[in-house]
């Protein structure tokens, strides 16, 4: 009877941790957005050259990542402290990684796209004054918005960029 109940709390547990983490990967094409849960995710490629590094050729990139919010309403997401420099501040939508970059010359092979923070107004005691301070409440994601990161890729000559999306299924207010 403990197994059975360690295989299902194992089971749940996972399937907590899956919908409260990256839980969607997708492949991503050049021009093409893929649309998860009222979300477009896309990336297009501003520039391309050919780049010489220590006598070897190279294809550069200068990438624009994007996702926009085509949900039929405004997303809130909530704070969340970071409990580590490694952490990120919880804001973030999405991690693109570039699986054929090398990460030469200062580019990079990941990019992030971030909600944007949002503040409110909230009366505070400070000794026998009371003073309106802006605290953060959260994220924001509005509808019809468009968020962005661009970066600069580096890849083997005459490839293209091999773009997966990690999709973080942020925690909703």
């Amino acid at each position: 009877m403990n197994k059975i109940k360690f295989i299902s709390l194992a089971i749940v547990a996972s399937v907590f941790f899956a919908s409260n983490g990256k839980a969607q990967l997708i492949d991503l094409e050049e021009k093409q957005v893929v649309t998860q849960n009222g979300f477009e995710y896309g990336y297009i490629i501003k520039n391309e050259q050919t780049k010489k590094i220590k006598g070897d050729e190279y294809s550069r990139f200068e990438v624009t990542f994007f996702i926009t919010n085509k949900s039929g309403c405004t997303k809130l997401y909530q704070y969340k402290e970071k409990r580590s420099i490694a952490d990120n501040d919880g804001n973030e939508l999405a991690e693109f990684e570039c699986l054929n970059a090398n990460g030469k010359r200062f580019t990079t092979k990941k990019s992030s796209v971030d909600a944007k923070e949002f503040f409110v107004d909230a009366k505070v005691k400070i000794g026998d004054k009371e003073e309106t301070k802006s605290i953060k409440a959260g994220y924001i994601f509005k509808n019809g918005e468009t968020l962005k990161d661009n970066a600069i890729l580096i890849v083997p000559l005459n490839e293209k960029p091999k773009i997966n999306c990690n999709i973080n299924n942020l925690q909703e207010l």
